[in-house]
């Protein structure tokens, strides 16, 4: 088979979609997603290309302090024939080019094969939760309120010390998608103290400094509405995360393997991460 990988365009985002629902088994549409993933790094989505037909991709957004890798996918029909092992192959040259010091993600039990033959470690895992039980109306607490563009560079500040590098892109990202489902909180001294985006179907990013503000910006973010059944990716070393996720009609779903290739040394507070933004730019 000839394969061409090249860098995913604007002009693909129609094309590869089919392949993407094909390779995750999802109805819901990839596009937004995938637009807002070039926006943060255009130069870091390779696609895999065969006679005019795009059967493959994967990307990553550069942090600075590290990577993260996402949106591995392979057509059904090109399986086992080595297409993911080139592109993460081509992907990791680029990021190495780079002197990207560590790449992070988070893989599915097939992924996690393919990723230790490029010294991919297992950390720990990052558990998918649904919300199953979504009857009851939940109490907005009054020291949540709406994020704007004012409160970014603080809010980014906050941040770095616990996911472990510069956001700002991301939360810049989102306030122009989602402005009224923005959500933080301050301290009496004005300084944030945890922050929530409620995406169309997935709670995050979400950061709290402590259990009881996590649960305050849960509740406020459950009054909105989702296209979807809400789901939060969860790392696992956060055991506040899971217990109040159960506490709300929460049930974990499946698992994921959280991985990391080069330092070893950790970065952040990942315990106080409570949700992520996605699999696939953490």
């Amino acid at each position: 088979m000839i394969l061409n990988i090249r860098n995913l365009t604007e002009a693909d985002i129609d094309l590869i979609e089919p392949m993407l629902m094909a390779a995750y088994g999802e109805s819901n549409s990839f596009q937004s997603e995938l637009r807002r993933y070039l926006i943060l790094q255009p130069d870091g989505w390779l696609v895999a290309e065969s006679e005019n037909t795009l059967i493959g991709m994967v990307g990553a957004v550069d942090y600075g302090a590290f990577a993260y890798i996402g949106m591995m996918a392979v057509d059904p029909a090109f399986q086992r024939q080595g297409v993911a092992k080139r592109l993460m192959k081509q992907l990791l040259d680029w990021l190495d080019g780079r002197g990207c010091p560590l790449v992070l993600l988070d893989a599915t039990e097939v992924g996690a094969k393919l990723y230790t033959q490029f010294g991919f470690v297992e950390d720990e895992p990052t558990l998918v939760f649904q919300q199953i039980d979504s009857l009851k109306s939940w109490c907005s607490d009054e020291c949540v309120q709406q994020l704007n563009s004012a409160d970014l560079a603080r809010l980014t500040m906050f941040d770095a010390q616990i996911f472990g590098a510069d956001r700002q892109a991301v939360f810049a990202t989102f306030l122009a998608e989602i402005p009224e489902r923005a959500l933080f909180a301050c301290n009496v001294d004005g300084q944030i103290t945890g922050y929530l985006f409620a995406q169309a179907s997935t709670i995050g990013p979400w950061v709290a400094s402590t259990p009881e503000l996590a649960e305050a910006l849960l509740a406020s973010a459950l009054n909105l509405s989702f296209s979807d059944i809400p789901q939060v990716f969860v790392p696992g070393c956060n055991k506040a995360a899971t217990s109040l996720l159960m506490r709300y009609g929460f049930s974990k779903q499946r698992v994921q393997r959280h991985m990391r290739r080069g330092n070893s040394t950790p970065l952040g507070q990942r315990c106080l991460l409570y949700g992520l933004a996605s699999l696939s730019i953490g």
